[in-house]
C-alpha cells in the first residue's frame, strides 16, 4: 500500500499589525534618551562653570586660616570627642585646634553623650603638652585629668561636655569658618 499524503491548505494568518505599540515604545525610548542627555549636558555645564569661576581654588583643609610656617605646638597629638550629643561640635573644635597648630588625628563621639563638663585627659606622661593645649582652650584645673593610656596613640583627649558653650574659647570656635 502506498502511503497517501494529504495536502492541507496552508493558511497564513495575518498578524495584526499593532503599529501603535512599537511607535509608543520608540517615542518613550527617545524621550528617555533626550531626558538623560539634558541631565548630562546640565552636569557638564555646571562643572565647567565651577572650573571657570574658581580656577585657583583648591581645598586642602576645612580650616580657612593658614597655619604659620613655625608650628608652635608641633608634635602634640590630640583626639576630640563629642560627649554632649550636639551634632558637628567635635568637628568645630577640631578645626579650631588645627588652626592653632595642633595635630588632631581623630574626631568622633565619646563613649556616652552625658558628660556634664568638658574634660582634657592626659594620655601620656608629659604635662608640658597638657599645659600647651590648655593655653589654647583656657580650661580650669578641675577639667584636666590624667588617665594614662599609650595604646590610644594620642597625647591628649578632649571630651566636650554640655558646658561647651560656656568655655572661654567657644566664641573663637564659632568665629572660625569652615570651607566646604
Amino acid at each position: 500500500m502506498a502511503k497517501r499524503t494529504v495536502k492541507r491548505p496552508i493558511h497564513k494568518r495575518k498578524k495584526k499589525n499593532n503599529v501603535q505599540n512599537p511607535d509608543i515604545q520608540k517615542w518613550f525610548l527617545n524621550l528617555a534618551i533626550f531626558s538623560l542627555s539634558v541631565v548630562i549636558v546640565g552636569f557638564i555645564y555646571s562643572m565647567g562653570k565651577r572650573i571657570v569661576q574658581n580656577p585657583d581654588k583648591v581645598v586642602l583643609s576645612q580650616v580657612n586660616e593658614v597655619i604659620p610656617d613655625s608650628v608652635p605646638y608641633q608634635g602634640i597629638v590630640i583626639e576630640v570627642l563629642n560627649g554632649c550629643g550636639t551634632p558637628g561640635l567635635a568637628q568645630k573644635f577640631t578645626n579650631y585646634l588645627r588652626s592653632e597648630g595642633f595635630d588632631v588625628i581623630y574626631t568622633g563621639n565619646a563613649d556616652h553623650l552625658n558628660y556634664p563638663n568638658t574634660l582634657l585627659i592626659e594620655r601620656v606622661d608629659n604635662s608640658g603638652k597638657t599645659d600647651e593645649v590648655n593655653k589654647a582652650l583656657d580650661l580650669n584645673s578641675g577639667q584636666i585629668t590624667v588617665n594614662l593610656d599609650p595604646s590610644l596613640h594620642v597625647d591628649l583627649t578632649l571630651i566636650l561636655g554640655k558646658d561647651y558653650n560656656r568655655l572661654p574659647v567657644y566664641e573663637k570656635v564659632l568665629a572660625l569658618r569652615e570651607i566646604y
